[in-house]
């Protein structure tokens, strides 16, 4: 089961960006359809976005199979 949390834009510009505890590891919310942003639950259990744990543990959260889910952004060809 694959959990996911939900995001807007502003709790994605609050939590995206590098780990102020780990070096090299960020937080990069994949964007969805009407600004809607995801992250993979996991995040929560990781002690590299500690800092974050409470903001997003308030979120959302939707496992992908539930037909709520948000759709991806149409691909756009270049």
């Amino acid at each position: 089961m694959a959990m996911f949390i939900l995001l807007g834009r502003a709790d994605r510009d609050a939590v995206a960006g590098l780990s102020s505890v780990t070096p090299g590891r960020a937080l990069v919310p994949v964007e969805r359809l009407n600004g809607v942003f995801i992250l993979g639950a996991e995040v929560l259990d990781d002690p590299a976005h500690a800092p974050h744990r409470t903001w997003l543990s308030r979120l959302q959260q939707l496992d992908r199979g539930d037909p709520s889910f948000p759709a991806a952004l149409p691909s756009v060809d270049a």
